[in-house]
């Protein structure tokens, strides 16, 4: 290996791609930081990564490959995934045996080796290719697979869409809907939202988002159709497209049902409805309009509460970690904070709180934008920011109706945070949720928003960080093993010490459309303000030091936590690596 270094060094000079200087700022790097000199060289932009790979090229004495001329089989593609492709820039090429051909920009990079080999379980042969050339090749070849997965990936309940295309087309009404906005007299708006085919469409696309068990719908015009996406498991599948003559009666009909001004093109619009389907299931949407340059996008989000546990138990905390919040959520005032990026199960952890915790003797109030999941012994209030009811308004309505305890849906900005600081300090008990990605970084996200050190250690009893990882699929579930060096990288053997390790994946199977998972699985960070941590945030350490404290009075991290999970045969490591950053790297 050091002898390819000199070599790469002596290229980087003859060639004078680089600077003795800079040569030597990158090596100083590289002392410090570890890694490959190959990485830290792009890394501090000294130089361009096409440029390096014909430095690798000569020193390793490979030549470059041209993507564009190979063939590459779809049973290919399927060993690698798209997210993890995209994320390290490698393309799959071919497998003889236990061998799998790997083109990478940037062969040295062993971690990268090491991980792809470890998930896939199989002997990494590296080729180098151009990135650009890797970049164009996983864009077409991983949009052929997902195409194909598509095309079979929903089944309709009763009706499919073909079905009703057919009924469209044999109804002779249909003929009056024109494309575009404007394309209907706005007296005749409500009729065509009205027309059977057209509620006959809508209906079958809400039916089957329930059925798929999908967070969200998004029905986007395109230039010459209608792009009907579900968002499952995290992951926005394409359904179908429809004719774009269908776009305006949809978004007509789904307006009318959600109460929205059907007249207003030009600006967003939110709303929510209602619908009962068999057996007496009710399923809540939230709506959301938004003109576009081909017109009015609409995005529904599937409130199911049926599919929701609101329990605190059931949320896939660790024991210890669980025992510390609970005893947080019973103290008489005080602020609980949940953080993480949208989509990561923040309300329902704050909601699973509030149904912990209430009682007949307490008076609970949320306010929220907008309510999602509607609790029977609980205010709710509704922000209207265009009618000036906005968070910091409502809270100080809220403060005069004497609560116990306060949900505040989102902080947003620092006249809300002044507010709920000062209500956690005068005795209720503040629960609500930050856009920061650890828990230790919410408290330097509330510094930074003006909040003083000594009213965050005063206020603040607990930040849980949380995201949401896929399931592994149960019905096509196997086993496999990581190398020790692997997990050593990834930090597994520093929580399981061991000689050798059984993971498991899903192989791909019809009831997980191929992709291995089904459902999803939560993994958290709680950090409890103790004297330690208070101590820290009083002398203004950054969020290293705060999380390092924490770790040392036991706080488990969030990737810890996914790779528990993953040993427990829950999730994979390639999900964990996905959503979580290394525990050194804040």
């Amino acid at each position: 290996m050091d002898s390819l270094k000199d070599r790469l060094k002596q290229i980087l000079i003859r060639d004078d791609l680089i600077s003795a200087q800079d040569l030597d700022a990158a090596l100083r790097e590289q002392q410090k930081s570890g890694g490959e000199l190959s990485r830290i060289l792009v890394k501090m932009e000294l130089i361009d990564q096409d440029a390096l790979s014909q430095v690798l090229s000569e020193s390793l004495g490979l030549p470059i490959i041209s993507i564009s001329r190979l063939k590459v089989f779809p049973e290919v593609i399927d060993i690698i995934p798209r997210s993890l492709a995209e994320k390290y820039k490698i393309m799959p090429i071919s497998v003889m045996g236990e061998h799998l051909t790997l083109a990478m920009g940037d062969p040295l990079n062993i971690f990268t080796i090491d991980n792809v080999k470890a998930l896939t379980g199989y002997t990494i042969n590296p080729i180098i290719a151009k990135v650009a050339e890797i970049e164009d090749a996983i864009e077409k070849y991983y949009a052929d697979v997902e195409r194909e997965e598509q095309e079979g990936a929903i089944e309709a309940a009763s009706e499919t869409f073909d079905d009703i295309m057919q009924d469209m087309r044999d109804t002779e009404e249909m003929e009056l809907v024109k494309d575009g906005v404007g394309g209907a007299e706005s007296s005749n708006v409500e009729e065509i939202g009205e027309e059977a085919p057209i509620i006959r469409l809508t209906d079958t696309i809400i039916q089957q988002s329930v059925i798929a068990k999908a967070s969200d719908v998004f029905i986007e015009p395109m230039e010459k159709t209608v792009r009907i996406r579900y968002r499952i498991d995290g992951v926005i599948r394409e359904i179908d497209r429809l004719a774009k003559v269908l776009h305006f009666p949809i978004i007509s009909r789904i307006k009318v049902i959600s109460n929205l001004d059907i007249s207003e093109h030009r600006l967003p619009q939110d709303g929510r409805f209602k619908t009962i389907l068999s057996g007496n299931k009710e399923v809540d949407f939230r709506v959301s309009v938004l003109p576009t340059a081909f017109g009015e996008k609409i995005v529904l989000r599937v409130l199911d509460q049926e599919g929701t546990v609101l329990d605190v138990d059931k949320l896939g905390f660790q024991d210890r970690s669980l025992e510390a919040l609970k005893e947080c959520a019973v103290k008489p005032h005080g602020m609980i904070l949940t953080c993480g990026p949208t989509g990561s199960g923040k309300t329902t952890t704050l909601y699973s709180i509030l149904k912990y915790v209430d009682s007949p003797e307490k008076n609970i109030v949320t306010v929220e934008d907008p309510v999602e999941y509607q609790m029977p012994t609980i205010n709710q209030v509704n922000v209207k920011p265009q009618m000036g009811l906005t968070f910091a308004a409502s809270l100080r309505s809220i403060l005069r109706q004497d609560p116990d305890i306060i949900l505040i849906g989102e902080i947003r900005d620092s006249e809300t945070l002044d507010i709920a600081v000062k209500a956690a300090l005068t005795g209720h008990l503040v629960l609500s949720s930050l856009h920061t990605t650890t828990a230790a970084g919410s408290v330097i996200r509330m510094m930074n928003m003006g909040i003083e050190p000594f009213l965050i250690c005063s206020s603040v009893l607990a930040i849980v960080a949380q995201r949401l990882l896929r399931r592994i699929c149960p019905h096509c579930k196997e086993k496999y093993t990581v190398e020790t060096s692997v997990a050593e990288k990834i930090g597994l053997s520093r929580l399981f010490p061991s000689d050798s390790y059984e993971m498991y994946r899903g192989a791909g199977c019809k009831k997980c459309f191929n992709t291995g998972y089904i459902g999803r699985v939560g993994i958290t960070e709680i950090l409890v303000v103790s004297p330690g941590i208070r101590e820290c945030i009083l002398s203004r350490k950054g969020e290293f030091k705060i999380k390092d404290q924490a770790r040392k009075e036991g706080m488990r991290t969030m990737r810890e936590d996914g790779l528990t999970k993953a040993q427990e045969g829950l999730t994979t490591i390639e999900e964990v690596l996905r959503v979580t950053a290394p525990d050194d790297a804040v």
